[in-house]
């Protein structure tokens, strides 16, 4: 298994705020060649650039990755490949990587996870019917008699219905998520200009050094239900859209003071279930590892509900996994939801925080599948 140079991302920002007129080839430039000089390397180095996003569609499409290294004036030899893998985009970008450093077919490689939902409203690849409806009749007629297939927002609010998870739950972890969300200080988040969309408060070059962690009221209980009067999903519960970027590069060669990966695992599951194959994937990863849940030191799980992680929970559970193990830096409901970059925080982040010997999980999900990575930190 390849080992972690160095990871940086961007700050984490709501769309349409400080980072609404960045081009998310520029942002992407801006955040890899950060990565590079952090790992102290030269981009002749890198063979390949991987890029995880799951909209690559118009500012993000036409081989995004591609663009990035001509924009970069990088060597013209590093090619570029671009993976949609839906909610684990930058996963199954990460582990796309991995392999090829694994099989011999290349040394270096830097992994990007991109997500402007500035540029890019989210849905934008499925709502873009110009050339024919996406996904098609097959799936919707599947799953008819079952309820038809719901946005991933309903499908989890229906799905903590069924299993019991209440809204007082749901409020309850995210005032958890953001609680610790706000106390963490991850390394590696590169200072980054801002690039404001119209009628935003922040001035044009103000630098960003941190996450923007959104307000919550004092008592959430106030906050009225999203989608209808009897639902559990709130504004708090749910990750609104945000723009970010988070990069990694991965060597086969050994650097002290990094990372190593040393399971990965994917699994797709039941549309109508908002966590995949989670199960699946988890069992699958520690398989690969050799390791049980007892040796990992943190998991670090997606946060696109609270219901949706409360479920997630429940899952690692009925594993063995401490609770208290899960997500100790918060996610993305204190933030917003960056799409493929906050599929590859997971990693960078929890690697950040990890001390010389543990070894994370990085788990992402949703209702096109889940992804894990496991890394020990050298």
């Amino acid at each position: 298994m390849p080992f972690l140079l160095s990871a940086t991302r961007s700050p984490f920002v709501p769309a349409g705020d400080a980072f609404g007129r960045w081009h998310p080839v520029d942002l992407a430039v801006h955040i890899a060649n950060a990565t590079l000089i952090n790992a102290e390397l030269d981009s002749a180095a890198i063979d390949e650039i991987w890029v995880g996003c799951e909209e690559p569609v118009g500012a993000q499409g036409a081989d995004i990755a591609r663009a990035i290294v001509v924009s970069a004036a990088w060597p013209d030899h590093i090619g570029g490949t671009v993976l949609d893998r839906g909610e684990t985009s930058g996963t199954a970008a990460l582990h796309a990587a991995a392999a090829a450093i694994a099989s011999g077919q290349i040394e270096a490689a830097i992994v990007l996870g991109v997500h402007s939902a500035s540029a890019v409203t989210p849905g934008a690849s499925a709502l873009g019917r110009i050339y024919g409806r996406p996904w098609g009749d097959g799936p919707a007629a599947r799953f008819a008699d079952e309820g038809g297939l719901l946005p991933a927002p309903r499908q989890a609010e229906a799905t903590a219905i069924d299993t019991d998870i209440d809204r007082a739950a749901q409020d309850a972890w995210a005032r958890r998520s953001h609680e610790r969300r706000a106390a963490a200080s991850p390394t590696g988040v590169v200072p980054t200009d801002a690039r404001p969309a119209e009628g935003t408060a922040v001035q044009r070059g103000t630098a960003i050094t941190r996450d923007s962690i959104r307000a919550l009221p004092s008592d959430l209980a106030d906050l009225p239900p999203m989608f209808d009067e009897s639902g559990t999903i709130t504004s708090a519960s749910i990750a609104p859209p945000a723009d970010g970027l988070s990069a990694i590069i991965l060597s086969g060669i050994e650097r002290s003071g990094g990372a190593r990966l040393v399971g990965t695992a994917r699994a797709a599951g039941n549309p109508r279930n908002p966590i995949g194959g989670l199960d699946i994937a988890v069992a699958a990863a520690l398989r690969d590892a050799d390791l049980t849940t007892d040796a990992i030191t943190h998991w670090h799980l997606a946060e696109r509900t609270a219901a949706g992680a409360l479920l997630a929970c429940r899952s690692l559970i009925d594993l063995g996994v401490d609770p208290e193990r899960i997500n100790p830096h918060g996610g993305s409901l204190a933030v917003g939801d960056a799409g493929a970059a906050d599929d590859l925080r997971l990693s960078s982040d929890g690697i950040s925080a990890a001390e010389r010997g543990d070894t994370i999980a990085a788990l992402s999900y949703g209702m096109t599948g889940a992804a894990v990575s496991v890394w020990t930190r050298q």
